[in-house]
């Protein structure tokens, strides 16, 4: 194996944010609602904190699953892409079929024999690693 990639952390970014914007909006409405003398059902606090958790979970959990699950693997034989969907999806290319690899905004586009587009894996992993590899091809063992 020459290269296992996932994606980078910095594909977390924007969820992290979301993240500290839902639970800073959330919290604030649950202090208040917490304060002296309110005359706010408990039910309704304890409402507020469980869309908070699904919140957090739809925004923050279901993006950070689904980003360490995707994979960028290239071995002496082949390019293995898994997509970070729930539903496993694998895309497998022989490196004889490859025609040339390229970084394109922190992912690699390959071009195949056969595509008259390059495919592009968006989110891969030290991607200029990843096309110096590409790039160098290795001798494919039998």
């Amino acid at each position: 194996m020459r290269a296992d990639m996932c994606a980078p952390l910095s594909s977390m970014t924007f969820p992290f944010l979301e993240l500290v914007l839902i639970t800073g909006i959330c919290w604030i409405v649950i202090g208040f609602m917490d304060q002296p003398g309110s005359v706010i059902d408990v039910q309704i606090r304890n409402l507020v904190v469980a869309l908070w958790a699904l919140l957090a979970a739809w925004r923050f959990v279901l993006p950070l699953l689904k980003s360490r699950k995707q994979r960028f693997v290239v071995t002496n034989k082949r390019v293995l892409a898994r997509s970070g969907e729930l539903r496993n999806r694998v895309d497998s290319i022989p490196l004889s079929q490859i025609h040339s690899a390229r970084r394109y905004k922190g992912g690699i586009s390959l071009a195949v024999y056969g595509f008259d587009r390059p495919i592009y894996f968006a989110n891969v992993g030290k991607s200029k690693k990843v096309e110096q590899i590409l790039r160098t091809r290795p001798r494919e063992i039998y």
